[in-house]
This record gives structure tokens, sequence and C-alpha cells, in this order.
């Protein structure tokens, strides 16, 4: 950890002036920081790096990429991932704590020093002072020390502890030993290990001109805000000891070093953090505000914005096959994730989270379906409770819990009649509940609340059902989710978004979006192979593949992801006499260039837990737990990397790779089947969809975009297929038609999902089925939607998952993505962007509230200022973008389609493209008839 042994003993330190000047003044901020932090096509310089420190296990890499430079503690990010350093770049330069002047007991090499090597204990941090004069201890600094960690990746060093000699010398003449041994092995450093970066913990009277061409900062603790270690408590700096340290980062602007200044405040004191960032920052400094061990994520120039929220669900068996049955996933995690937040499942009677809640979660969510389980969550409650973390509680509320979070319950029920209302100036929902006496309770919400439901009897009595209260909220049970008397479903009792939203206390910021791309709603398409060989019911009696082929596949050239089962196709299957007709069929589809190679299994499980051996629970399925193959044993890696080297050898042309694994059965696959079909280079989807009709009109019917499996993650399909729209495949056939009643409410109030036609190729295998599947292509292809192929959107679903969020000390946001993650969105409360004044942003669109920001590179910068021309949407992907002299810009786009693009053009701006232009009030449309277009603004 971070040594602060002089915290409370030595005087301040202060810090030099480093904001607005340019980069060209400070040699560090060289390839590793500055050119990895600007994006691509960046307005402006991105001034000095933002620096974090993080000590902690489990460091959050995700967030840590809003940084550009990253100081870690090596064992514990090591153990995390092997390849720290380079997961953090490009973004940012990774550091690793090294203590020069101490050695801790617990170090692996501290068995091996000399005791002659150690001057005395340090009893405040249970370490040893070493003697830098002692002889072997420069080689064995660099040997055991830095060489492992440079092996394993790290090209930059945090160096601490470099005034402990003060320690142990006492005299003029010691003290310059000392110092000038440090000067001794800091130069034996820099050659030994070329183009080396290091970062001081003061030290400041170590720098000079000749290593200062090394060292790209210096740090020290305690401008304005300090931790006593002796007492344990935070309290303010003097301004004798505010001067004293300012004085020393003076002495390194000299040099042309900027300087980092730690403070510390309680982890649960945001604003005093914010407060003190600020006042660091005026300074001229680089600000990082955290709890004295560095173990939570603090306020720097960037404030990570957490977007992953602990959702505490009820046990489930080990290998998480039953999680999708629990009221969390069912109805929790959707709600969710719409607000941009990452559900973390949680078992209620796990083991409570190592590292700190402040700063890595935007809340706690209990969503129990047992009520008995609530117990297991009180001391992870109390504790968000005291790092000032949101909580939230739904499903089946225990009422003690609620007790300890501040409500009044009394003893006694409602009497009948019992009315339900909802307050005034809440959003409305899709039912207004019905209690019956012996459900209630006389619970009133407590000081601060504001309440959203609540029932009361002809007394007066009342109970406050659902409310939005200091610490988070809670909404009983039936006050969240209603259950339909007799089965009949479920339909919001609450608007659950909005809800959650108050409830965590959510801002403006942007958040991720996996529906939409370049400002149109996303669209692809997927079948499964079932069915393949099928003969339709039309005249000449084809093979349902034939027919898809011909009547589908050549006809709607949009991207569609086709799957085979390799036991329906194959000689050695269960129609191996049909082999040949089955096999030339996919061979067409797969030869089609918008066709994305797919397969549908090696054996179509039915029940994947059962077939695996995962989940004994005895089903009696019709078919079996997978089709019953000629002498085949099940095995997971079989049906996955198995069945993508056969298709791709028997079916595919060369040069086409298998891409993604469409789940089979029951689409509840282990953990190792996900595993296996990611190292074998595949995406995976299916699981999930919800047929959300205007007969079905409620969105518990709607699934989640996917559910984590232990380590795993499966991406769910975003609509259901023909099966959920026909009653499982029964007369009249029909039903598919009704996916469009989907796609349509899940656009507007809300855009929920992107747009899936998905369905089995039986599905033409009937008139009625053939011609729902041409009602739903051609309603789509009447749509102003972005074409992607399923791989895109199980690539983008990842990347939503890891995308990472951060205020901008300054004003704006930093936001870091992967690929293929471009599209981020944000309520259009917040200050309009500027393309102008942001980097890394081409443009944005608004639709259903909500501002759709389009972002051109994985490290991007969004700030208001002025208007400039923007795109505002586009059916293809931004593939490059570049700015141009004189304030205009110039982007590349690549589809699937003929693209086309539409532009907003302030007065005085010019457009133009690769392909027609046609003014359409202040917007200019531009068409190419290829799938690429080049689009130019400028100004005048």
């Amino acid at each position: 950890m971070n040594r602060r042994d002089f915290l409370w003993q030595l005087p301040g330190w202060t810090g030099l002036g480093v904001r607005g000047l340019s980069p060209a003044l400070f040699p560090a901020l060289s390839a590793a920081s500055t050119a990895a932090s600007r994006a691509p096509g960046a307005a402006t310089p991105p001034g000095p790096p933002a620096v974090a420190f993080f000590y902690g296990a489990e460091p959050p890499l995700d967030e840590l990429r809003l940084f550009d430079w990253v100081v870690l503690e090596p064992g514990h990010a090591l153990a995390a991932r092997a390849d720290v350093a380079a997961s953090l770049a490009p973004h940012g330069l990774a550091f690793a704590y090294v203590s020069l002047g101490e050695v801790h007991p617990g170090r692996d090499y501290a068995e091996s020093l000399p005791p002659a090597w150690v001057r005395r204990r340090n009893e405040a941090w249970g370490s040893w002072v070493i003697d830098q004069t002692a002889p072997g201890w420069t080689e064995f600094f660099l040997d055991r020390v830095v060489a492992p960690l440079w092996k394993q990746g790290f090209r930059a060093f945090f160096l601490d502890t470099l005034d402990s000699y003060q320690l142990v010398a006492t005299s003029d003449a010691e003290r310059q030993a000392q110092a000038a041994a440090l000067r001794h092995t800091l130069g034996a450093l820099v050659q030994r290990f070329p183009g080396v970066r290091l970062m001081l913990n003061r030290g400041f009277e170590l720098v000079d001109a000749e290593l200062g061409r090394h060292v790209v900062a210096v740090a020290a603790e305690s401008l304005y805000q300090r931790y006593d270690a002796a007492t344990g408590r935070y309290e303010a700096v003097p301004p004798a000891d505010r001067r004293w340290l300012l004085d020393r980062f003076a002495n390194m602007r000299r040099l042309g070093l900027p300087g980092i200044a730690i403070d510390y405040v309680p982890p649960g004191a945001r604003d005093l953090a914010r407060e003190t960032a600020r006042r660091i920052a005026t300074d001229g400094l680089i600000p990082w505000v955290a709890d004295p061990a560095l173990e939570t994520l603090g306020v720097g120039s960037v404030e990570v914005v957490p977007r992953k929220v602990l959702l505490l669900h009820d046990p489930v068996d080990a290998q998480h096959l039953r999680l999708k049955q629990r009221s969390a996933h069912l109805y929790g995690a959707l709600p969710l994730e719409y607000l941009g937040l990452v559900p973390e499942y949680r078992e209620v009677t796990a083991a409570p989270p190592p590292r700190a809640l402040t700063g890595r979660y935007a809340g706690v969510v209990l969503y129990l379906d047992d009520v008995s389980m609530g117990d297991a969550a009180q001391d992870l409650i109390a504790r968000a409770r005291r790092e000032n973390v949101p909580v939230v509680v739904l499903g089946q509320v225990p009422l003690e819990l609620l007790r300890t979070l501040g409500a009044e319950l009394v003893d006694g029920r409602l009497q009948a009649p019992v009315r339900v209302q909802r307050a005034v100036g809440t959003p409305p929902a899709e039912v207004l509940p019905r209690v019956l006496p012996d459900e209630t309770s006389l619970l009133n919400a407590g000081p601060g609340a504001r309440v959203w439901l609540w029932a009361e009897d002809g007394a007066g009595q009342r109970m406050d059902a659902a409310a939005i209260t200091p610490w988070g909220g809670y909404a009983l049970p039936g006050f969240g989710v209603y259950g339909l008397p007799g089965g009949g479903g479920a339909r919001w009792a609450i608007d659950l978004i909005e809800f959650l939203r108050q409830a965590l206390r959510l801002g403006d910021d942007p958040m991720p979006d996996v529906t939409t791309c370049v400002g149109r709603r996303a669209f692809f398409v997927h079948f499964d192979g079932d069915g393949w060989l099928n003969r339709c019911n039309l005249p000449g009696t084809p093979t349902a593949g034939e027919y898809l082929v011909r009547e589908y596949l050549m006809r709607y050239r949009v991207p569609v992801t086709v799957s085979l089962i390799v036991g329906e196709v194959s000689e050695q299957g269960v129609y191996g006499s049909q082999a040949g007709l089955a096999q030339e069929w996919a061979r067409k589809a797969l030869a089609l260039p918008h066709a994305q190679a797919g397969s549908h299994t090696w054996s179509h499980p039915f029940h994947w837990g059962e077939a695996a051996g995962l989940d004994t629970a005895g089903r009696e399925l019709q078919y079996g737990v997978h089709l019953q193959l000629p002498g085949y044993e099940f095995d997971l890696r079989t049906e996955t990397a198995g069945s993508k080297a056969w298709i791709e050898e028997r079916l595919c042309p060369p040069g086409k790779p298998v891409e993604m694994l469409l789940w089979s059965g029951n689409c509840n696959p282990p953990a190792e089947a996900l595993r296996l079909a990611r190292e074998a280079g595949m995406g995976t989807i299916n699981g999930g969809g919800g047929p959300l009709t205007r007969a079905r009109p409620t969105l518990t019917a709607l699934w989640p975009m996917g559910i984590s499996k232990q380590r795993e993650y499966q991406v769910y399909a975003p609509a259901s297929n023909e099966m959920d729209y026909t009653g499982d495949w029964q007369p009249p056939y029909t039903g598919y038609e009704h996916v469009v009643d989907t796609f349509v409410m899940t656009d507007l109030p809300r855009r929920l999902k992107p747009v899936n036609i998905y369905f089995h190729p039986y599905l033409v295998t009937q008139p009625a089925g053939a011609k729902a599947l041409h009602e739903v292509f051609r309603w789509a292809l009447a749509q102003p939607l972005h074409p992607v192929t399923a791989r895109r959107y199980h690539d983008t679903v990842h990347a939503w998952r890891s995308a990472a969020v951060g205020r901008l000390l300054e004003g704006g946001w930093r936001l870091a993505s992967g690929r293929p993650l471009a599209q981020w969105r944000q309520p259009v409360a917040a200050p309009a962007p500027s393309v102008a004044s942001s980097d890394g942003l081409a443009g944005w669109n608004e639709h259903g509230g909500l501002r759709y920001l389009h972002l051109t590179a994985e490290d991007a910068r969004i700030r208001p200022g002025p208007a400039v021309a923007r795109l505002v949407d586009a059916n293809a992907e931004i593939v490059a973008f570049e700015r141009l002299p004189g304030g205009g810009w110039r982007a590349r786009l690549r589809g699937h389609v003929p693209a086309e693009a539409r532009i907003e053009v302030p007065p005085g701006w010019q457009v133009a493209g690769s392909g027609t232009l046609r003014r359409q009030g202040s917007e200019v449309l531009v068409r190419s008839e290829t799938t690429a277009l080049e689009v130019q603004c400028r100004p005048g």
C-alpha cells in the first residue's frame, strides 16, 4: 500500500500549476500518455493526464480505463489479470507500486534480505527500513523487485518510501550518503530498463535534470485533507504544511514535472472529495482524492460514474442454471439495463464483497422470492448505508429490514375495505394493484420519503407500499410487480425504470446503448437450423431450406446468421439419406455474401443441464435431452467447437468461418459450454426474447439482454421466435406477424430492444407462416433501421457491459468502451454536446426523450459548445472520422446495404458527399448506391 508514514510527522506538501500548460512542457507526457489518451480527430490537446491510484483487491480494470495513468498494487492487479498492464493500453499507462525505501515482511523476496541491510523496523506499517548504502541493495532491488514486474508487462513504476531513510539518518552527512545511494539506484534502474517511466512519491531532493528525463511526475499526499494514522481521524491540512508542499511542487515545475496531490477523505464523503479535487486542480495540480488505503475509486480530474449494481437474489445452483427463474433476473435486470446499469448477480447468502462499494457500485438492489432470506442481506445493506450507496428493496420485502433503514412499523393491519392510491405526479404504470387486509401492515416510509403507492382503510390507517426514501427506495410485494389473479401473468404496478432511476439517484450521465447504431435502431436476422429438411406445404413440396434460400435469403439482402444442426444435415445424422440435399442448400445459403455462418450445435440439446449431467431434475421430455444420433455420446466440446469445425469444413465457402453458435432447446447452457464456444472464437446468442404484443401489453414479458453464468455471460436474443407467437407452433400458424407489435412497442415510449427477426426454417413450411415472415421482412425494410450482424450485436452487448463513464472535473464526460460499441445515450435534459468541443464525437439525434451520441473513438470526451454540422443518423458504421483545417470534418461510413446518412447543417456550413445530396430543411440526406459513403462538412 502507499506509504503515508510521514503524513502526521512531517510538514505538508504543495503543488505546482500545470493546468492550461502545453503538453510540450512535460517531457513525461509522451507517447504512452498523450498519444494514448487522445481520440482520433480530437478537437483540443488532452492536457495533463488523468491519474488514479488503486491498491485494493480486484481492481476495477474497466473503470480504470478512464485514466491516463493508473497506479496499482501489482500483487492484487496481477491476481486479477495476468496481462493487466496491456489490458489498460492503449488508453492508459499502468504503474506498478514499488517500495524502494522499505520492505514489508509479507513480500515474497523479504526472506532473502540480509539482516545487515535492515536499519530498523517501522512500527506504524510493520515494515523494514533499508540502508540504501548497503552493498548489493541496488542489484537486489533491480533483480528481485523490478525485473519480475518488468517481465510481467509493467513499463512504469511508482516509487514509494523515498523519504524513509530520514527515519534512520541522524546527521547531515548520513542523510546525504543515503540520498546519494538512492540516486545511484534510480540511475541504475533507468539504465537497466530502457524506456522505463517513473513516478515518485515525494523524493523531491532526489530529482535533478538527468533523472527528470525518466520521471513523469512527482506525487505527494495531503494538500488539503489528510488522514492521521496515529489517531485514525481525518482532518484538514494546516496552511503552513500546505505552503511547504506547494513550494516543493514549484521546484519540480522548474524541471518540467507535473505534480500529483493525493488527499484523503472518508469513503462516503463524495461531496467533500469533489470539492477537494477542485481545490487541488485550481492550484494547477493533478488531483486524486480517496480513502487512505487507496482501495476505493476516488475523485480526480475524472470521477467514475458507477455502472454496476449489486443485484442480490435467492440462492441458486452452482451452475447458475436456475438463476433465469429468479424474480431478480426476470423483473429486476431489464429496468437496470435500460438505465445503463450492469447487474452484478450475487446470492444473498454469499459473503459480502471484499472491495469497497463507494465509487464502484451505483447501488444495491435486494430482490427476493423468499422473504426468510432477508436476514442474510442485513450486513451488506448496513455497509452500503455507511458508505452512502443507495439501497432498493423489491420482491418479498423483509419488513424488519425496512425498519432498520428508517421506516416506521407498528403492529396491526388495515381493515376492509382497503383502497390503493397512486400519488399525483408519479408516472403511470400497467396496473393499480389490489390488496387484501391480511396482506397489509401499518408501515410508514419514514422521514423524507416520497410515497408512490399507498393503501388505506376507512379508519385512516395507512400502509406506504412503494416509496423513494433518503436511503434509496422500496416496493412491497405486489406493489412493484403485481401478479394477476388466476395465473394471468404479471404487470408493473409502478414504473420500475423511473422508480429505480430516482431511488438510485442517477443523473444525466451518458450511458452505452445496444439498441441503436449511429442514431438508427439496430436490426439483425438470425435463424436456428430446426426443420431444414422439413417439406413445405406448397406446390412442389420443397424443403424448408430450399424455400428459405430462394424466397427470403436471396430476396432480402440484409445480414442474416444461417445456423445448421450437424445432426440434421450430416450423413451420420437423423436424416442421413437426405444429407446431400440438406448440404446442397446449406452451401447455397452460406455462399451468399450477406450470410453469416452459424452453428445450432451438433445434437440440438433440448435440456442442456441434464444433457451435460449438471441438472438432474428428472424432466421427461418428448425428444429426450438431445437428438439421438447413431453412435453419439453427448459432449460439450463437440456441441460447440466440434460443430463449428464440421460446418466450416463441409459447408462454408473457403475463408468464411462459423462466427456464431445459436443455443438450442431450453437455451440454458452451463458456463462450460459458453467458455468452450468463446474459446473457439464464436459469439453466442438465444434465450430471452419476450412476446410483448397488444394482446399482452406488459414489460414483464420482456427478458433482459443476457444472464451471468459463473465467469461467463450469455447474450439473449432480443426478440422471441415464432414459437412464442404461435402457441408452440399450433394452427393457424399466423402468429409470427405479431412480432411487429413487439418491435413497435419496444421502440416508444422507450427504445428497449433492437429489431431482431428470429425464426426456425420450419416456419415457411406452412403458407400462413411463410406469409407472416414476408410481412415481417417487408415491415422491417420499410423502417429507417441500421442493419448489423448477430455477431456484431453479441460483441456490442459484451462491450456494453465493460464500458465506463467518467465525469470530467472541468465539465463534460469521458467515455471508454471497446469495439464495436459506438452508441451512447443520455437524457435530453443534459446540455447538448458539440462536435467541435468534444473528442471522438460525430453527432447525435433524439428519440424517446433521450439523446443518442455517435462516437468515433473508444476513448471519447463529450463537452457542450458551439453548434456545428453534426451527423444525425446513418444506416452504416463510422469507420473513419477526421478533423479538417478550419473547423470542418470528414467521415467515412460502411454498411451492409446502400449507405445513407443525415447531416444537420447550421447556417453557413457546406456538405459534400460521395453520393447524391438532398436538402430537407436544415438537414442534408446523403445517399450512395454502394455500401460505402464519404461525407465532408465545412464552414463557409
